[in-house]
């Protein structure tokens, strides 16, 4: 009933993602499901022990197919490179949206008061599950890496003035007027917290789930990893593969990229 009163009002009801972010969307459905997304492994070829891409595996397979499941069901990619899918969600485009904490910034100004915002946007603390079985809870975690070039010609000031950016004191308040998560225990759990009460909608049970938080790997070659399994995500949802031939493809791929 409710899917055909948005219909009406040509609304849909929720979306698949053709963008840079697919990965990031569908690394919880993996984790939930006990796999990772690369593990360690001996006999490289130069290395030892290396990584190695593990994201094809059982638990891989079932993460996509539930892909495929809600694509089968009428739910349609959107295109996320070529139009802002955030901003969308503000203009009532689509009902039901995987978005972060920043989601309120796309409304209008009158609507970002959290008061209004939390009576006319709900908020599910979790992502789908892929079976009704599976309680897990896990989410995406993003994050900022600063760094001093090595041709820096002020290292020494340049660090002095990461220090300080981090400090609490500077850094809360400009993490909580943006909408951003704390990214310091002392921020999320001490008195700063408070900052977030203010400012960020639902801000109690989105500081709950830092707990729950993956992140993905730190190595040099997973930008390359990641658009291998962007490519995998399209061709289970667009129709082109079944979910374990593009996984074991897009892995093939990743292993050749680690060196294997």
């Amino acid at each position: 009933k409710v899917n055909n009163k948005i219909k009406v009002r040509e609304i849909q009801g929720t979306i698949l993602f053709d963008a840079a972010l697919s990965p990031d969307l569908w690394y919880p459905y993996l984790w939930m499901l006990g796999g990772n997304i690369i593990e360690s492994r001996d006999g490289h070829p130069t290395k030892g022990a290396y990584w190695f891409p593990s994201y094809n595996g059982t638990e891989g397979v079932r993460a996509m197919e539930f892909i495929k499941e809600q694509a089968n069901a009428g739910i349609k990619p959107e295109n996320g490179d070529s139009k802002n899918l955030d901003e969308e969600f503000a203009l009532k485009k689509f009902a039901i949206y995987l978005g972060g904490q920043w989601i309120p910034l796309w409304f209008p100004q009158a609507e970002q008061k959290i008061s209004n915002f939390e009576e006319k946007i709900g908020f599910i603390p979790m992502f789908p599950v892929p079976n009704k079985g599976n309680q897990t809870i896990t989410t995406m975690m993003g994050g900022w890496i600063l760094s001093i070039p090595t041709v820096s010609e002020n290292k020494e000031l340049a660090w002095e003035l990461i220090t300080i950016m981090m400090e609490p004191r500077i850094l809360a308040p400009w993490l909580a007027k943006y909408l951003y998560l704390p990214t310091q225990k002392p921020i999320g759990e001490g008195n700063y917290s408070t900052l977030f009460e203010r400012t960020l909608p639902y801000s109690q049970e989105m500081l709950s789930l830092i707990q729950f938080g993956h992140g993905r790997p730190a190595i040099p070659e997973y930008p390359s990893m990641a658009e291998h399994i962007r490519q995998a995500i399209n061709e289970v949802q667009y129709g082109i593969k079944e979910p374990k031939q593009a996984l074991d493809d897009a892995a093939e791929k990743s292993a050749k990229i680690l060196g294997w």
